[in-house]
């Protein structure tokens, strides 16, 4: 009789844990924001904050976010008078940093790697001085090799002198100046011997529907427009919208667009979008630190993954930079690189 009971008991707690279970599975399905399945976001052409972008096939954070190896420790050595002075206002890169961005500056390669407060004097012993502050505390030294990356695949490159250029502390490199359309680029260390970069072997980028494509840039643009001239103040001068379009492979999306007023306000708002292959759009979103403003400067694939990192001019009121974009998950391009800022005092 104690054995029928005991059964009788242990079978009423388990239907009633299933009802309980049940009743749990209702109560999510009816309760706004949760959710049982995976929105893929495929049936709306446009996201809204509250949605979650669907899922890519990311590869390995060997790429972008992962630190290979260390920069070099300068040797040891005492600093005094006027390089002493210069070293307490110089702020070099850590040496943990990876990334770096490299532009044109007086018709030669260079990469930032730093900044120095306050000028400095015309003399020679003030250029010994600085010299001797750029030897014994930057990380980044002549004959130290990089990796470049550009639109036409990867390159190495050294470091033949440091140069001050405004407040930046710049590393020249011995490559050739890019061409005009290239004002940007990634720049990697990858440790000395370098580390070998790791190319993907995915699928060549499909074009898509390019005349959909091009009818979305178009749509979207004339929306704007029409959009900024029903929101004018009456009696108010109609500036005109900066608008940028970068046209490449970002998972299932074949163009970027970034619309924004071309005054630069601490009101100033983005709208940023993505055109599928088929045409159709979707919000997309840049994180770049405190930079919400973007100019799209141009398209690379560092790993030869298939999807593209993206180059940008940066800006919020009175500061601006330039920086390398990756896609974190199939909406989202997040800041890996940075360089080069200017600030507006």
């Amino acid at each position: 009789m104690t054995l029928v009971r005991l059964v009788g008991g242990c079978l009423l707690l388990v239907v009633a844990g299933s009802a309980c279970g049940k009743v749990a599975q209702d109560a999510a399905s009816d309760t706004p924001g949760v959710s049982t399945s995976a929105d893929t976001g495929s049936a709306t052409p446009d996201s809204i904050p509250e949605e979650r972008p669907d899922s890519i096939v990311v590869s390995p954070p060997d790429s972008a976010t992962m630190m290979l190896v260390l920069l070099p420790v300068a040797p040891p050595a005492d600093l005094t008078g006027d390089a002493a002075a210069l070293a307490d206002r110089a702020v070099f890169v850590p040496r943990t940093q990876r990334w770096f961005m490299a532009r044109t500056i007086d018709g030669a390669l260079a990469m930032d790697i730093g900044r120095l407060d306050g000028g400095v004097g015309t003399s020679d012993a003030a250029g010994a001085a600085l010299s001797r502050m750029f030897a014994v505390r930057s990380p980044v030294q002549p004959g130290m090799r990089f990796t470049l990356h550009t639109r036409a695949g990867s390159s190495s490159a050294s470091v033949v002198a440091l140069q001050l250029t405004g407040r930046r502390i710049l590393a020249r490199l011995d490559a050739p100046a890019p061409d005009s359309s290239q004002r940007a680029m990634p720049v990697e260390w990858r440790g000395d011997p370098a580390v070998a970069v790791r190319v993907g072997n995915s699928a060549a980028c499909t074009a898509g529907d390019a005349p959909a494509i091009e009818a979305a840039i178009a749509r979207v643009t004339a929306t704007r427009e029409l959009r900024r001239k029903k929101d004018a103040r009456p009696g108010a001068p109609l500036l005109p919208d900066s608008v940028s379009v970068l046209r490449g492979c970002f998972g299932d999306f074949r163009a970027l667009i970034t619309i924004r007023p071309i005054e630069i306000t601490p009101e100033t708002v983005e709208r940023v979008t993505l055109v599928r292959t088929s045409g159709t759009t979707r919000s997309g979103r840049l994180r770049d630190l405190s930079y919400p403003l973007h100019e799209l400067v141009g398209v690379l694939d560092i790993d030869a993954d298939g999807v593209q990192e993206i180059v940008v001019h940066s800006f919020r009121p009175a500061m601006e930079t330039w920086a390398a974009l990756r896609m974190t998950d199939s909406v989202t391009f997040t800041r890996f690189a940075s360089g080069f800022t200017i600030e507006r005092r």
